[in-house]
């Protein structure tokens, strides 16, 4: 017979024993440089730790104003489009301090003269152009549609700047889309590369090609997302095909900016080494235009000046083999154009893989005056005691820019925070601010300026704090801005950049006096 005694007993002997270890037990043991073992103590039982992260109350007392500032820029009939974004982003008000403000090598400010001297000539003269790469941080238009929004209303210019020809994400907050499913996506970066396509990758890190041009338009509609309401339901409209051929399709979305719809040129970007092939553009539903693109081995611009305010336009391709096609483009006559190109999955290390005399060619014809490179979320993850090789990778496509580019200032964008669970809390990676710093050397090896995104977020763990504010400010995956924080990043940004253009415009004013 058993005693209940001894099984009391047992379980108080157990107790102890589990108390006495938990109490000894270091909270963490590294078995390799990859791999932690991580404990709880007998307190973390007992009391909840208190989390602390970064104080961001700084920037959330600012965000009342958001809203009127996106609703006001998201009506597209009743606004004066001169005023709309100045005049309302005035109460934003986010300060131009020290954390915020872009970094020079050696404080050389002359790294953004260029940009600078065309932003003076901009408005009245040419279309000079920026181009805003990055990894998925920036997918969807996040932070470059602000930011165009903003250099417009103050330099001129419209339109949505370059778009593909096929969107597999299809989250552009600026611009719907619908492709045929013909359509095909080569691209340099993450796992698409392949050497065999090398020569053949174009501006936007991608060369577009679709399978086949001889369809049967019998019975075939196409279907588009329209969104009716701002970041809330979208509903499909199905349009019949008329005519045979591979198609793409754009039109507005209600929850862009006024300039979005006021594009006055359609451009397609291409090359067609083999065959003679057309394009039909369609506004709205107006009637047709034809045009036939020769052959030829070299890389062309097709303008196409748009007859009305852009709302919907569909481009049907015909011709085969398929011509490579870079990029369609939205754009005014002259102004600032602000490309959004993300490479999803990258490191920000893939230009050096393209046709450098594609690529510069393409730089050139598109008057490039800015390049923004704004990566590294992809490699937090993998933390390492060194990032020297990340550093030196960085400086070769640097220096590849600058040199496809001698007329273009290159901004270095480095790493926003992120974050992990440790526990019952959430922590930054510990390896951000070493790449971070790998980014900043890298970009003033190169003569290039830098800006501190993580520092101008708040520092470390302050992506909690961006994720837990209300309204949030990051998603829940403690890495990727919500559409409401990319605004305020993208003011930051705005704002530093401002901050530097007045102090160039003062000093060649006082030159010329």
């Amino acid at each position: 017979m058993i005693k209940p005694l001894r099984p009391l007993l047992l379980l108080i002997y157990i107790a102890v024993f589990l108390a006495i270890v938990l109490t000894l037990l270091p909270p963490e043991i590294r078995i390799y440089d990859t791999l932690t073992f991580r404990s709880f103590s007998l307190r973390s039982l007992i009391e909840k730790p208190k989390d602390t992260y970064a104080d961001i109350s700084a920037i959330t007392s600012q965000l009342s104003t958001t809203d009127s500032l996106v609703t006001q820029a998201s009506s597209t009939e009743k606004i004066d489009t001169q005023k709309t974004v100045l005049d309302t982003v005035k109460a934003l008000n986010l300060p131009v301090e020290s954390q915020y403000r872009l970094q020079f090598p050696e404080e050389d400010t002359t790294v953004m003269n260029n940009f600078f001297a065309a932003l003076r000539e901009s408005s009245g003269t040419q279309l000079i152009r920026v181009l805003h790469y990055g990894d998925s941080q920036i997918e969807g238009d996040r932070i470059s549609s602000y930011l165009r929004s903003r250099l417009q209303q103050r330099f001129g210019g419209c339109g949505v700047g370059l778009v593909p020809l096929l969107d597999v994400v299809g989250s552009r907050m600026s611009i719907a889309q619908y492709s045929d499913p013909e359509w095909q996506k080569l691209f340099v970066y993450s796992n698409g590369y392949k050497k065999a396509d090398a020569d053949s990758y174009g501006v936007m890190g991608a060369v577009f090609r679709y399978s086949s041009a001889n369809r049967s338009a019998k019975n075939e509609y196409f279907a588009m997302k329209i969104d009716t309401i701002r970041d809330t339901s979208q509903h499909a409209i199905y349009i019949p095909r008329k005519d045979p051929g591979v198609l793409v399709s754009y039109a507005e979305l209600k929850r862009g900016y006024p300039k979005d719809k006021q594009a006055q040129v359609l451009k397609i970007l291409y090359r067609n080494p083999q065959a003679p092939f057309q394009v039909t553009i369609q506004e709205g539903f107006d009637s047709t235009q034809y045009a036939r693109l020769d052959t030829s081995s070299q890389f062309h611009i097709y303008s196409h000046r748009l007859k009305k305010d852009f709302d919907k336009l569909t481009l049907t391709f015909r011709g085969t083999p398929s011509p490579d096609l870079y990029a369609a483009c939205l754009d005014c006559e002259r102004g600032v154009a602000v490309d959004n190109i993300p490479f999803r999955g990258s490191s920000g290390v893939d230009f050096t893989r393209m046709n450098k005399s594609l690529l510069g060619a393409q730089i050139k014809a598109l008057n490039v005056r800015m390049i923004i490179l704004q990566f590294g979320v992809n490699i937090v993850p993998y933390v390492q005691k060194d990032y020297s090789w990340y550093e030196q990778s960085l400086s070769r496509q640097l220096k590849l820019f600058k040199e496809l580019a001698p007329n273009a200032s290159i901004l270095v964008i480095g790493v926003s925070d992120m974050s992990h669970r440790e526990g019952e809390s959430y922590v930054s990676y510990p390896n951000i601010e070493k790449i971070r710093d790998a980014q900043r050397k890298a970009a003033f090896k190169a003569g290039c300026a830098f800006w501190d995104t993580y520092v101008a977020m708040g520092g470390k763990n302050s992506m909690p704090s961006w994720v837990f504010a209300k309204p949030a400010l990051a998603k829940h995956d403690f890495i990727h801005f919500t559409p409401k924080g990319a605004m305020i990043i993208s003011e930051m940004l705005y704002k530093a950049l401002i901050r530097e253009y007045e102090l160039y415009r003062t000093s060649v004013s006082t030159v010329v006096q």
